[in-house]
């Protein structure tokens, strides 16, 4: 059988900051943006306060007075990820990233000596996980399973610096079948309720129902998820990078404004930062997009389709500013974005281009040019 890894970086975003600066270590610190914005990550100090990703900053304030609240740094945050994750493919060359701070790895090959034998296994992986904090100061959990749900529910069950294994039935029926329903990978905070209601409260509970009224609440899901809290599912671990097709940046003001030129300022910063992001991935685009919420709370987007492909922060800035001047009325604005869409490789731009004319001519359509 397959063996599935997952990798978590425990409190991503405020472990950097705190490496950045010692300081800070031991004490209750958030990564979050902007005076009504939300918390992305907590260190696990801020954690015993209550404090959690997604909580409002004025409910993190009211949960930990203390609190030290770090704007962000989402370019370094990406540049350790790559740093990371590159020293786990060196170890693992069959990996799958699956955000910023996780990736599924493929250990079959890995384990093959051993693979019978969990507590030789336990302490390879646990040199794995010490190799990598010596090499990149970033902590991480794993979980080890013949699926990829129960390497991801294993990597999540004891943080920071966790290890669990989920590859019997005896493992994940006394590890993972007691916790909450809401604790289940692939249950929402919106179905937990709904299960709850008919009498779903565990995932073993899940695991184990015939109930008509956990099936509706599950609708097209239900077998799927039963089966993976019975040890099903995907075991592939898929190296093809997943191209994104959109990338975007905003920002929430600190506090409503009507100033037309701090306004186009900001919109400079995200569109410069989105190319930033596509250049790094070696994307191009042909799209614009600029979003902006009123201090109703009410959002508009427009966008701009331009002939040439481009990852200029010049020409996308330019195309921005464009939308902005042609739909912004004077309304206070709470927060502003830019986004770009239609992401391609730049070989794919060339590719396409040579197919219609190659379409063209098959079809004895006329180019526009003589031989």
């Amino acid at each position: 059988m397959r063996l599935v890894l997952h990798i978590d970086l425990n409190a991503f975003f405020a472990q950097v900051e705190i490496n950045r600066n010692p300081s800070l270590k031991g004490k209750p610190v958030a990564v979050g943006g902007g005076v009504r914005g939300v918390v992305s990550t907590c260190s696990y100090e801020a954690r015993h306060f209550g404090v959690h990703s997604g909580m409002p900053l004025s409910d993190a304030y009211k949960h930990c007075p203390d609190i030290i609240m770090i704007p962000g740094d989402y370019h370094e945050y990406s540049r350790q990820s790559h740093l990371f994750f590159d020293a786990v493919r060196e170890i693992f060359p069959r990996i799958q990233k699956a955000s910023i701070d996780e990736c599924y790895a493929d250990a079959t090959e890995f384990f093959q000596d051993i693979s019978d034998d969990e507590e030789a296994m336990y302490e390879r992986l646990f040199d794995v996980q010490m190799k990598l904090l010596r090499r990149t100061s970033l902590k991480c959990s794993m979980g080890l399973g013949h699926t990829k749900f129960m390497a991801k529910m294993g990597s999540d069950y004891k943080k920071p610096l966790g290890i669990t294994f989920l590859l019997t039935p005896q493992e994940w029926q006394t590890k993972i079948w007691p916790l909450a329903i809401g604790k289940m990978y692939g249950i929402g905070e919106m179905t937990a309720p709904k299960l709850e209601a008919v009498g779903i409260t565990t995932i073993g509970e899940l695991a184990t129902t015939a109930s008509e009224g956990a099936r509706k609440a599950l609708g097209s899901n239900f077998d799927y998820l039963v089966g993976w809290a019975n040890g099903l599912g995907s075991d592939v671990v898929s190296t093809e990078s997943s191209q994104r097709k959109s990338c975007s940046n905003d920002v929430t003001l600190n506090q409503d404004t009507t100033d037309y030129d701090e306004l186009r300022q900001w919109l400079v910063q995200c569109a410069e930062d989105v190319a930033r992001q596509i250049r790094r991935e070696g994307l191009v685009t042909r799209t614009v997009c600029i979003k902006l919420r009123d201090n109703n709370f009410y959002t508009e987007t427009k966008r701009e389709t331009f002939e040439e492909y481009t990852d200029s922060a010049e020409t996308i800035s330019f195309h921005a500013l464009k939308i902005f001047d042609a739909f912004y009325r004077g309304q206070p604005i709470r927060l502003c974005g830019v986004s770009v869409e239609d992401l391609v490789k730049p070989s794919a731009v060339k590719k396409n281009i040579q197919l219609t004319l190659n379409e063209a001519l098959a079809d004895g359509g006329d180019s526009g040019e003589t031989k």
